[in-house]
């Protein structure tokens, strides 16, 4: 892809425990997930314009203290209400990614008062999934930089130099660096019921959550639609955002009766809805003097792709239209996501 997908790629495979070679269950199995977004599917290059973001799964737990790669945040698992019930399956997560985002207005080298602010956010996800064959619950902590600490420049130049593409001018006006933390969590559903996933069927899935951080600060709600043939057994096909992490499929007893040929394909909708009381990247630094835009409170994802599911492997591609984000913007913006989730 580019310099940042193979970064990321790199990174996040040095935090997997263990090399997908091994012999131990849990260094051996799991599920591996690429996200790719970028502006250029719609043909702009502007506000939101690039994100990367690679995650891992662990296999199905009956409990966290299963593995040893969860002795660090083991004591502050065990705190948590719920997440230690027999009843759930669960997941030990880890991410890692890139966003980059920049005004309309890429020619100026000056600050451009009442447009988007240049910035980027590097960041590390760790977190736990915990979940059924109707509803699952993440809980993710993303600990990153934001400003020129996050290389977010340095990508954004590489990728216009290999399309031939002239640089953005204003990059000495980014939001200065700043260590930055979010906790996000977020509860999916899944109706209804189905004990067989063979044949064209649909599904419902509703989601809620929220995140407190000097990042991000939000409360959102959604759903996605899906209709299509052998429905694969998740929890749907989000675009990057601070909970998204892997697909964790429902496996073992909780799984549904599968098709006997791993093909499978579906459309989708969904949308999601925000409000927004802190982002960081249209507020400026939390602390000081940073160029910033007056953010809008309530902002809105709306996004249509297909899918296809085969074996172990899944494929997803959407367009997505986010509404304003901040006063003076004038219309949305629509880029597209790419996702592969492969299980080992």
């Amino acid at each position: 892809m580019y310099r940042t997908t193979l970064a990321a790629i790199a990174c996040a495979a040095s935090l997997v425990p263990g090399s997908a070679f091994g012999t131990d269950k849990d260094l051996s199995s799991g599920t591996i997930s690429l996200y790719v977004e970028n502006d250029l599917f719609a043909g702009t290059d502007r506000y939101y314009t690039s994100g990367v973001k690679i995650g891992w799964s662990s296999v199905d737990l009956e409990k966290f203290s299963d593995t040893p790669y969860a002795s660090p945040i083991l004591p502050i698992i065990n705190l948590l209400p719920f997440i230690n019930e027999k009843d759930y399956q669960k997941n030990l997560l880890f991410t890692f990614g890139q966003n980059i985002y920049t005004p309309d207005n890429t020619e100026s080298k000056e600050l451009i008062e009442g447009d988007r602010p240049y910035a980027g956010w590097l960041y590390l996800g760790f977190g736990v999934a915990w979940k059924n064959a109707d509803v699952r619950n993440t809980l993710v902590l993303n600990i990153g930089v934001v400003g020129s600490w996050s290389y977010a420049q340095q990508s954004q130049r590489f990728i216009h130099d290999l399309r031939g593409f002239d640089h953005p001018r204003g990059w000495d006006n980014q939001l200065h660096n700043e260590l930055g933390v979010t906790a996000v969590y977020s509860r999916e559903w899944r109706w209804p019921k189905h004990d067989r996933r063979v044949g064209l069927d649909w599904e419902l899935l509703p989601h809620a959550g929220a995140a407190v951080g000097n990042v991000y600060t939000y409360a959102n709600v959604g759903a996605e639609a899906r209709l299509g043939f052998n429905l694969p057994d998740d929890f749907g096909t989000a675009a990057i955002d601070s909970a998204a992490t892997t697909s964790t499929p429902v496996e073992g007893n909780q799984a549904a009766k599968r098709a006997r040929f791993d093909f499978g394909l579906y459309l989708f909708a969904r949308a999601d809805g925000r409000v927004v009381a802190r982002n960081i990247f249209l507020d400026g630094n939390t602390f000081g003097n940073s160029p910033s835009v007056d953010r809008k409170w309530l902002v809105a994802d709306l996004s249509a792709g297909a899918a296809i599911n085969y074996g172990n492997t899944k494929f997803a591609y959407a367009l997505v239209y986010r509404s304003e984000e901040f006063e003076g913007q004038g219309e949305g913006q629509v880029f597209g996501t790419v996702s592969v989730n492969f299980t080992f």
